[in-house]
């Protein structure tokens, strides 16, 4: 099956064809796109499709920012339910580590990383191995690079400069000024991967915009439909079951074996062809939850030790510490120092 791009992603293409006053029902249904489906917010169209649209769009346009120009149409709806929990993280770091772990869910041949180097971070957009010869139109990259930048600002303020910016595309001809204005960084043209480098103050800073309890519930989202979109990713099916058995104190192999309707040797057998095992995978959840928890200061403790499926607070506490090296009140007092 071929890889498939969120309808939001052609309503944005759309939107940014109407403002230069091009016919976009026509050039939609030259790129074998059926407008009505945008409509359906679920709606997904072919990646190979949604690539030769964003061709055909800059080639009506005459514009070599066509793709700069499209990001700027973006609503937090473009990425699902990760624009609303992008725009709640507590940090630039949460927000770009939850980017490259869901990017899939805009378009599933796609991948990202976000990695600490040794003057701040990076955040890495290409595609999936088994995609590869499935590469991105210009636009589209322009417009990922871009979007992610808006985003990014829009949390932080308008001041946020990243300290470099690595893209595949080839140099534009003309027009470079539109990309120097837009990402206020030095751009290096023709590289081996999409690249964002940030400072790591700028990445780790608390943001004024963040809402703990939004970002959880719009992740939950997030892990629900990839459960629904890909059935062959166990690690995600596992995770949407986990997040809903953990408060309830059920999440044991078994409960989890039955809730998705397999046998022992078979999610057994899965999970070690994605390198790793059931309990791994819950230690894995448990402290990707607890950090976020812990952030969340309107939680006590006691309610955190529910949310994790823990019987005791003191199971809790000694399992946090093993993941942070200190317990969950000096790791707070810390976020609040550093907020």
């Amino acid at each position: 099956m071929l890889p498939s791009t969120l309808s939001s992603v052609v309503l944005l293409i759309t939107r940014a064809m109407d403002a230069e006053g091009l016919d976009s029902n026509t050039i939609l249904k030259r790129a074998g796109l059926d407008p009505s489906r945008m409509n359906d917010p679920n709606a997904r169209y072919s990646y190979p499709a949604v690539t030769n649209l964003w061709k055909l769009a800059a080639q009506a346009s005459g514009d070599p920012c066509f793709g700069l120009k499209a990001a700027s149409f973006w609503h937090p709806t473009t990425l699902h339910a990760l624009g609303y929990t992008w725009l709640a993280s507590n940090t630039l770091y949460d927000a770009l580590h939850r980017a490259a772990r869901y990017i899939r869910i805009v378009n599933t041949a796609a991948m990202a990383t976000f990695e600490e180097t040794d003057v701040g971070y990076r955040f890495r957009m290409g595609m999936d191995d088994a995609w590869r010869g499935l590469q991105p139109a210009n636009e589209a990259m322009d417009a990922g690079m871009a979007l992610i930048i808006d985003m990014c600002r829009s949390c932080y303020g308008p001041d946020l400069n990243p300290l470099s910016i690595e893209v595949r595309r080839p140099k534009p001809t003309s027009h470079l000024e539109e990309f120097e204005k837009l990402f206020k960084a030095p751009i290096q043209f023709s590289s081996e991967a999409n690249t964002i480098y940030f400072a790591k103050d700028d990445v780790t800073k608390y943001l004024p915009t963040s809402n703990a309890e939004m970002a959880r519930t719009n992740e939950k989202i997030i892990v629900d439909y990839l459960a629904r979109l890909d059935k062959n990713n166990i690690s995600t099916q596992v995770k949407s079951k986990l997040l809903d058995m953990l408060p309830s104190g059920r999440f044991t192999e078994e409960d989890v074996i039955q809730a998705l309707h397999l046998s022992q040797r078979t999610l057994q057998r899965k999970l070690k062809e994605e390198g790793t095992t059931y309990k791994e995978f819950l230690d894995e959840t448990r402290k990707e939850l607890a950090k976020e928890y812990v952030n969340d200061t309107s939680l006590s403790f006691s309610e955190i030790t529910y949310l994790l499926g823990f019987s005791e607070q003191s199971n809790f506490t000694r399992a946090f510490k093993r993941w942070q090296g200190q317990s969950p009140s000096a790791y707070r007092d810390q976020v609040r120092m550093t907020g």
